[in-house]
């Protein structure tokens, strides 16, 4: 009768052991779902965000286009920055009287020295 309590003690054993490692490798398997679930959602989350940007950008967009082809826009550009006339009309440029010096707008020019990182990091720390 000992054998027979030793067998079913060790086959108890056994199934316990093999239920533990199943609930383990289960409760594994969960887990690793419940975070692609999670970063499933998060990517969606994000993704929406991304579509709402763009369809904001999509309006925009079509808005440009609308007034850049509206035949009132485009009129109004060739009169004032294309210095184009309309039949009937005259173009006249005002021109400084003889004998006067026009003086030039000067046009901001590159001439900064960019500083190199050195003197970018001296001025920061030492304030020179």
């Amino acid at each position: 009768m000992s054998e027979d309590g030793e067998g079913r003690n060790r086959l108890s054993s056994v199934l316990i052991l093999a239920a533990v490692i199943a609930g383990i490798l289960i409760l594994g398997d969960l887990n690793r779902r419940m975070a692609n679930a999670r970063r499933l959602e998060r990517d969606a989350v994000q993704l929406e965000t991304e579509v709402v940007v763009m369809a904001t950008e999509r309006v925009q967009l079509m808005t440009s286009v609308a007034e850049a082809t509206s035949e009132s826009i485009i009129a109004e550009w060739a009169h004032s920055d294309a210095k184009l006339v309309r039949e009937g009309e005259t173009l006249i440029i005002p021109l400084p009287p003889p004998g006067q010096i026009s003086v030039a707008t000067p046009v901001p020019g590159h001439d900064l020295e960019t500083p190199s990182k050195w003197q970018v990091w001296w001025a920061l720390i030492f304030g020179g």
